[in-house]
């Protein structure tokens, strides 16, 4: 590893933490990954949990079914993530960006005659919490 990408990988406890180095001192280019931390990394964890998992009997013809693995993986190599400097505001990033990417705390109204809903949120209830797709507000 040291002849190779002049990294002493006593200073890393694990192989991701060997990759991660090996990615930020040779790959990253000029791009810099910011540190987050407090009520910032806070609001952003709460977009962050498990997706929904769902199993349908399928009827017609002609079906094809699939199942995806390593999803997470394949869009990380593969799509834009929100990289650069943070800042926090309020009201419309329209008035800001013109094309907003980022990480947004938004509030949806989806349609009450959703068949299956698809838009997940957290709900705490006598100290459970759930994630539950609901409709209306």
């Amino acid at each position: 590893m040291f002849n190779r990408y002049q990294l002493n990988i006593t200073k890393f406890s694990t192989l991701s933490s060997l990759a991660f180095g090996i990615f930020r001192a040779h790959f990253l280019k000029d791009t810099k990954i910011p540190l987050i931390s407090g009520q910032m990394l806070a609001d952003i964890r709460q977009g962050y949990y498990g997706g929904a998992t769902d199993m349908y009997i399928p009827s017609g013809d002609n079906i094809f079914t699939y199942d995806v693995n390593s999803l997470y993986p394949f869009v990380m190599a593969n799509f834009p993530m929100p990289i650069g400097k943070i800042r926090f505001f309020e009201g419309n990033v329209l008035d800001i960006i013109d094309k907003p990417f980022g990480f947004f705390e938004v509030e949806i109204t989806t349609p009450t005659n959703l068949k299956i809903p698809i838009i997940l949120t957290r709900v705490t209830k006598h100290g459970h919490t759930s994630t539950m797709a609901p409709l209306g507000n």
